[in-house]
């Protein structure tokens, strides 16, 4: 039986270095020279894991457009290695479904409940209650299951989104403006049809509803986007030319 969820989770927990992942991956998508040793593997067989884990996690694309705006943001030399993180986490949101099941059903509603520790149990509670009630899910023993959620708890801490040993520190990320933008053209580019607050990936704006409408209609971002909006329901449509003097991370418009 076909499953679900798959332990890239328990991989990329295990990587040491995000700086050196982010250049692996510009090297594998023939955005900088090979040969730069961003890696070094004992065997083929760990080079092999590490290589599926990053193509289930980070590597699955809505259209060329997002593919395009991941590979430009992460490859720029515009950008903070702490935004590159911050968009690492909401590609790896994106593309690999128990890392965004996590994020969604334990990180980010403790974000939203005004918590300040997470730890590996609140993740288990998580990972137990999908082996209990989806059938064919995690085929995994109890060892296992308690690995993925401390190495989920540690990918959140190389995202700079925890801190601590056992249990973790909450941090928030400090959200730029040019982090913001990133964030809404990556959500209104992997779900084209889902231009209101109702898609799926706002969920990890670390905004509630009301802060996030105010700052979608702040003046700098008039640039970038038009906003409808009738009550709390809120249409974003994306300019489709960008603005002079800018960033040019910002403005991949797709044709």
């Amino acid at each position: 039986m076909a499953t679900k969820y798959d332990s890239s989770v328990n991989v990329l927990g295990s990587i040491p270095d995000y700086s050196s992942m982010m250049d692996f991956i510009c090297e594998y998508e023939g955005r900088v020279p090979e040969g730069q040793g961003s890696f070094s593997f004992r065997t083929h067989k760990t080079f092999s894991r590490f290589l599926t884990a990053i193509k289930t996690a980070t590597l699955q694309f809505a259209s060329d457009e997002h593919k395009q705006l991941f590979l430009d943001a992460i490859s720029s030399k515009e950008l903070s290695f702490q935004e590159k993180l911050m968009m690492l986490f909401w590609q790896m949101a994106y593309g690999n479904l128990l890392f965004r099941r996590i994020s969604e059903e334990v990180f980010m509603k403790a974000v939203y409940q005004g918590k300040t520790t997470l730890s590996a149990m609140d993740v288990l509670a998580l990972l137990h209650h999908i082996k209990e009630t989806e059938k064919g899910e995690f085929d995994w023993s109890e060892a296992t299951l308690k690995i993925c959620a401390s190495k989920y708890l540690t990918i959140l801490k190389k995202l700079g989104l925890a801190d601590g040993a056992v249990k973790k520190q909450m941090l928030y990320p400090p959200m730029t403006s040019l982090l913001f933008v990133y964030f809404i053209r990556m959500a209104m580019m992997v779900y084209p049809d889902k231009r209101t607050l109702d898609n799926p990936m706002m969920v990890f704006s670390f905004y509630d509803k009301p802060t996030l409408i105010t700052k979608l209609k702040r003046v700098e971002f008039i640039p970038f986007w038009n906003i409808t909006q009738m009550g709390d329901e809120v249409t974003i449509d994306l300019n489709c030319h960008p603005p002079p003097g800018y960033r040019s991370i910002l403005f991949y418009f797709p044709m």
